[in-house]
């Protein structure tokens, strides 16, 4: 085996991606699947997705349910007494209105779904897991504020806090936690963005490298966060933004 293969390689790891079926989670699942994980453990609401990788696993989950998280955290101490060894908290949601119209629904659901889960699933898993990497999918929103979105960006600003805060109290077992923040990715999400001529060009021009980012961009700064390569970083935020948040005038 090379030494590229040896650091970035997560045979016989298990790992957990929420998320799992949107657009930038499918990439990290099949990423950390193909690195050689022995288990990728694929949360979502959508548990139908045909996975082309036998090591996939896809299971039902309702983010903002804390009883379904509970049993979930509650099946993998059954299933691995030691722990995982990849925790991946992609799953996220946005709902935009002007701020004095936001409603308290959209509000508690994006705090439950994009703070509250991430934040229990790695308190929960956690207990068990030694020597692992916890990689929190934040959003170049965890530093800017764009209109019309104070759930996600207060969220995504938590989450980044939260990282930081995790990586020092479970820096002792050796756990690595990491925030990747992406900027204007191609996704479902994204389409009603990208779709739009005026505000795909707005975007692209946002970046040094005059383009959109892909999922794949995603999946390899994650994939290099979950293995040995990354041994010693923790507490850090890596915004896969094609320069954005760098950007003066």
């Amino acid at each position: 085996m090379s030494y590229l293969d040896s650091v970035f390689s997560l045979s016989g790891k298990v790992v957990v991606v929420t998320g799992a079926s949107g657009g930038i989670g499918q990439a990290i699942t099949l990423c950390l699947a193909q690195a050689g994980a022995k288990k990728v453990y694929a949360l979502d609401l959508n548990y139908t997705t045909k996975w082309p990788n036998k090591n996939i696993e896809n299971y039902f989950m309702d983010l903002e349910d804390e009883n379904q998280i509970d049993s979930f955290v509650e099946k993998i101490k059954q299933d691995y007494p030691v722990g995982i060894d990849v925790l991946v908290n992609c799953a996220g949601v946005t709902f935009t209105n002007d701020f004095f119209d936001y409603s308290d629904e959209d509000w508690d659901s994006t705090y439950r779904i994009n703070l509250l889960a991430p934040y229990l699933l790695s308190k929960g898993l956690a207990k068990t897991m030694v020597n692992g990497s916890i990689i929190n999918i934040t959003s170049l929103n965890a530093e800017l504020a764009f209109p019309n979105n104070p759930a996600y960006v207060t969220t995504k600003h938590g989450l980044k806090g939260l990282t930081k805060s995790l990586a020092l109290e479970l820096g002792k077992k050796n756990i690595r936690v990491n925030n990747v923040g992406p900027g204007y990715i191609k996704t479902e999400m994204t389409k009603k963005s990208w779709s739009n001529d005026t505000i795909h060009e707005e975007r692209k021009k946002k970046t040094f490298l005059d383009r959109w980012g892909t999922s794949t961009d995603i999946a390899g700064t994650v994939l290099f966060l979950a293995s040995d390569a990354s041994s010693y970083i923790t507490g850090q935020d890596i915004y896969v933004d094609g320069g954005w948040t760098a950007k003066g005038l």
